[in-house]
């Protein structure tokens, strides 16, 4: 009797789940297909220089997904072991700190939803980023990220980024910046490399230690990456 009801309870708990799930989805269909004229507006609203995917270095492009998602070109919108460590940590911290968002969770947070931080948001953050994933093709949803994501100092998108901090095209940042770009994306306000060069430096080395991780650079390279000047200009807008 007692299994009777057990599973009875777990047949109308996904039930409801299932209900849940499609709900959510009719609300926000809407959103998923209009993604890329939401993201444009948001260009458009920020002074962004839109580019395509070959207008921007290569080594941008790789830094950023070893450090922020470094299964983006498998995962289905989401890393199943990203969550896992964001919730074992925000349950031991009692807070909701940890990150652990996917360039799609990302894309969609900054697009469709807030920054708040709550359980319900990363849950909406989530299934929106399996939608995506299943509607648009990746290179298409890395082009959406780059061209719209806040690098910090005002700058929105990395053609703005790569003028303002380095006076020069996204397709001409050295190793060495585009590593330092690529690390903004976690906190662009404390990571500033005008406003906080100290802590900028530690990311790049962060991020070039990610690179040398997927076997993109030797720890030789690395260092000798980082040793190079990065030749910031003054903040300007």
């Amino acid at each position: 009797m007692r299994r009777w009801l057990v599973g009875v309870g777990l047949a109308a708990l996904f039930v409801w789940s299932a209900v849940q799930v499609v709900s959510f989805y009719r609300e926000h269909w809407t959103d998923v297909v209009r993604l890329p004229a939401i993201a444009a507006a948001s260009m458009k609203r920020h002074r962004a220089e839109p580019l395509a995917l070959p207008a921007v270095s290569p080594w941008f492009l790789k830094a950023l997904i070893a450090t922020e998602d470094r299964t983006f070109y498998t995962n289905l919108g989401v890393s199943v072991q990203g969550i896992v460590r964001s919730f074992w940590v925000d349950m031991m911290k009692g807070t909701y700190a940890q990150g652990g968002s996917t360039l799609t969770q990302q894309l969609v947070r900054d697009q469709v939803l807030t920054t708040q931080k709550t359980f319900r948001r990363k849950l909406s953050e989530a299934l929106l980023a399996l939608a995506v994933t299943a509607r648009y093709p990746k290179p298409e949803i890395l082009d959406l990220y780059v061209n719209q994501v806040y690098l910090g100092n005002g700058y929105w998108g990395i053609g703005r980024a790569a003028q303002g901090y380095f006076g020069t095209s996204a397709s001409r940042l050295s190793l060495a910046q585009a590593a330092v770009l690529a690390g903004l994306p976690q906190a662009p306000s404390a990571l500033d490399p005008l406003v906080h060069r100290q802590a900028a430096r530690r990311r790049e080395w962060a991020v070039l230690s990610n690179l040398v991780a997927v076997h993109a650079l030797t720890w030789q390279r690395a260092h000798q990456v980082y040793r190079m000047p990065l030749h910031l200009v003054h903040a300007h807008r």
